[in-house]
């Protein structure tokens, strides 16, 4: 049975890893135009929006039933939302100053601890790997967004992470209390089972982080230490 950790785990993040960054090296070598980026921003998306689909659909045929295809997780309502708006929106458009940093530190802390991997005696398990690929994907996009400067993190624009938030959270009692959810959005339990990061603790670090981090970008795209590529129009 896969574990955290274990040969199936380590190979998967191996695998992934090498093929993002080879996917980083093409795009920084074979995209040059805004047009381009546009393209490829979207082509993920769309990439990021099947994966949710893929995923959305094993765990209703699998587990919980059809009427469950509405993601109820942080980390699926994320790929939905993020796949779609990278779709429609445009270059920072403000909602990417959301879920970029959901984006982030969901795919993050699911690829370093994916606690559903062993629900299966093989990682090939259609809950298990396409659980697995959509994190990736999204984190995948949350990095390219800023490595491009598609999404610009700016200390001005924070608000919008806690706005975001909560409407996050209002889906989630919409959830529970209109659709029959036995929980939603780790209302009831915490992100990682067995921690104290419920809903409060984690969106207070992680909100203070998101600003921490916008604050050293900004002293060091002062600085000149920032080296963004340049798109032609």
């Amino acid at each position: 049975m896969p574990q955290i950790y274990g040969i199936e785990h380590i190979f998967y993040l191996i695998v992934v890893f090498s093929m993002m960054t080879v996917a980083f090296i093409l795009i920084q070598k074979y995209v040059k135009t805004e047009k381009g980026l546009r393209r490829t921003i979207r082509i993920t998306g769309g990439l990021l929006l099947a994966c949710i689909v893929w995923n959305r659909l094993s765990i209703a045929w699998l587990r919980d039933g059809w009427d469950s295809m509405i993601p109820g997780s942080f980390c699926g309502l994320t790929s939905l939302v993020f796949s779609l708006s990278a779709l429609i929106f445009k270059k920072n458009s403000n909602i990417f100053h959301c879920l970029v940093y959901c984006g982030l530190l969901g795919g993050t802390l699911t690829l370093a601890y994916p606690d559903f991997i062993g629900q299966s005696d093989s990682i090939w398990y259609p809950m298990t790997i396409s659980g697995l690929v959509h994190h990736t994907v999204m984190l995948f996009l949350g990095i390219l967004m800023i490595r491009t400067g598609y999404m610009k993190p700016e200390l001005k624009k924070w608000y919008i992470l806690p706005i975001g938030l909560s409407f996050y959270m209002s889906f989630g009692l919409f959830l529970i209390t209109y659709l029959g959810y036995n929980d939603a959005i780790q209302i009831y339990t915490p992100v990682l089972e067995d921690t104290p990061l419920d809903w409060l603790v984690l969106g207070v670090l992680f909100m203070s982080l998101v600003a921490l981090f916008q604050i050293l970008w900004g002293r060091l795209e002062k600085k000149h230490a920032i080296h963004l590529p340049v798109f032609q129009e």
